[in-house]
């Protein structure tokens, strides 16, 4: 038997989620990729439909994301000129699913994720009550602060719980 990398008779011991060269992509890897993609997309469409003309393609990603937001322009904000295809809390969401999934940290167990995503939600819940009610305008600040705590925590979550599972 030929030794591995740790010498020992055994091939050397990988962070989870990590594949070596001649394996192909693990299903954490491939969920990481996939959230960063997503995660980005509504961040980059309007700066590339703000630089080229897009055309159909633009506006055919741009309604990919109309059954999600309610897309008030009020509540949006723009990039370059252009306005995003989400509001700013949806786009803050989809930002921290990026940054989670890039990150991924901390490493914990679903029963500690549980109640810091109810504590996230409720806080984006407030945010919104407050707004609704009147009580103060639309800040775009909390609105991706509160969306960017939320989409971490849940793509950060979801990373642990696959990376958990029997291989």
């Amino acid at each position: 038997m030929a030794a591995g990398a740790s010498g020992h008779g055994r091939p050397a011991a990988r962070a989870p989620g990590e594949s070596s060269p001649a394996e192909p992509p693990s299903l954490l890897s491939a969920v990481r990729c996939t959230l960063v993609l997503l995660g980005a997309l509504p961040w980059c469409l309007p700066l590339a439909r703000s630089r080229a003309p897009l055309g159909a393609l633009g506006a055919a990603l741009d309604r990919v994301f109309a059954p999600m937001c309610h897309r008030l322009p009020e509540r949006s904000l723009a990039l370059d000129g252009v306005v995003m295809p989400l509001c700013s809390r949806c786009a803050g969401i989809f930002a921290g699913l990026a940054a989670g999934a890039a990150i991924a940290r901390p490493h914990l167990a679903m029963t500690a994720w549980r109640p810091i995503l109810i504590a996230l939600a409720a806080l984006m819940t407030i945010d919104v009550a407050t707004q609704d009610l009147g009580l103060h305008p639309v800040w775009h600040t909390t609105r991706l602060a509160t969306g960017l705590a939320f989409g971490y925590a849940a793509a950060a979550a979801l990373l642990a719980q696959i990376a958990r599972r029997p291989g």
